[in-house]
């Protein structure tokens, strides 16, 4: 191979190892959800994320007000009044 071929080859590779680390793999968010009730005064925000092309079911993310953020269960009750009451 020539010196050029050579040098094109390396740029091409080192183009599509920088292409894919610009672009991370998108998944569910949730791996485990709680359905116990969670007092409401803890709570700081809550997410939801609809179903998609990259996820096959609805998360929903509480932060708390301390910062950490749990999973929880969609189909929990507290959790479907909690959401009803916030929507009125």
């Amino acid at each position: 191979m020539t010196k050029a071929a050579l040098l094109l080859s390396a740029l091409t590779l080192c183009c599509c190892i920088a292409s894919l680390q610009a672009f991370p793999r998108v998944r569910c968010m949730c791996i485990r959800t709680i359905s116990s009730p969670m007092p409401v005064r803890v709570i700081k925000r809550i997410e939801v994320i609809p179903i998609s092309g990259l996820c096959r079911r609805t998360e929903i993310i509480v932060t708390r007000r301390n910062g950490s953020k749990v999973c929880v269960n969609p189909a929990a009750n507290w959790v479907n009044v909690l959401i009803s009451n916030l929507q009125r």
